[in-house]
């Protein structure tokens, strides 16, 4: 996907239907929810992919040998369930494809961003990559109205329920040239630089190591086997101050069982298999 030097992006003939774009299955799904109702125009464009973790040097190139790297040992992690694994593959493809055929024939384009790392960094990667004569526009979604005690301090525009993603629409902006340089030099550096976990903090991206999470993890792990996915749940719902996929959470365990500081009383790795987890002596 990465532009190079006189590929020629500048002077492709733009379309000037609209499309709006969306990172994840969840709030894609929400969007073309609004489509269907007549309540959006254009196509929407899903984002398979999550910024927020793991290395970014060639996250957007047209050969992604690190990235999806990085990919398939997360997917690889839950061996229970291979069809999992190809599915996502199959959705990540085709997200890849759409946004090849945006760079090439671009359009107007309104990203649809939460307030999250992962959202503001698919945001920075396509200032940078898509030509300047490309208008690009933002719908920053608000705040999710929690009830007690479930209160984030990330969120992802699925969270909202449909009428008000249908209102958010008179938010949308156009992106300044000023602006546009901004997120394409952020993008630069995290491009260059990021390899952990990324969250949205005080109005920037901050990192954290992948391992930010083993020790909750390990205080889910008790003396009596548990089912993997019941620790990754309990896990998951601990945490508040970023949005984290349970895939890099069952990741993670797996290599806390590498490393000896999680046991598991069955093995994993056949169709229907999860393994159940105990703290090791």
């Amino acid at each position: 996907m990465r532009r190079h030097p006189g590929a020629g992006y500048g002077s492709a003939r733009m379309s000037a239907e609209r499309a709006h774009l969306a990172v994840g299955d969840s709030a894609a799904g929400m969007l073309n929810a609004l489509r269907r109702d007549g309540l959006l125009n254009g196509d929407v464009l899903p984002f398979i992919e999550d910024l927020s973790a793991g290395p970014l040097l060639d996250a957007d190139a047209i050969d992604q040998g690190l990235r999806m790297a990085w990919h398939q040992q997360l997917l690889q992690a839950q061996p229970w369930l291979p069809e999992y694994e190809d599915g996502w593959l199959l959705r990540h493809q085709a997200s890849r494809k759409a946004l090849l055929r945006l760079l090439e024939q671009p359009r107007p384009l309104t990203v649809w961003l939460g307030r999250n790392a992962g959202d503001h960094l698919t945001l920075a990667l396509l200032a940078e990559q898509l030509p300047a004569h490309c208008p690009l526009s933002v719908i920053t979604v608000p705040e999710p109205a929690w009830q007690a005690g479930d209160e984030m301090a990330e969120w992802s525009l699925a969270m909202l329920p449909l009428d008000l993603l249908a209102a958010c629409r008179s938010l949308q902006r156009p992106l300044s040239a000023a602006e546009r340089q901004a997120l394409a030099a952020q993008w630069r550096h995290w491009r260059e630089h990021g390899q952990g976990l990324r969250r949205w903090q005080d109005n920037t991206i901050v990192e954290a190591p992948l391992e930010h999470y083993d020790a909750l993890l390990l205080e889910q792990a008790g003396a009596d086997p548990l089912a993997i996915q019941r620790l990754v749940g309990a896990a998951f719902i601990r945490i508040r101050d970023a949005l984290v996929s349970s895939d890099l959470l069952f990741w993670r365990v797996q290599q806390l069982l590498r490393a000896g500081r999680l046991c598991a009383e069955s093995a994993a790795g056949t169709t229907g298999s999860s393994p159940r987890i105990r703290r090791c002596a």
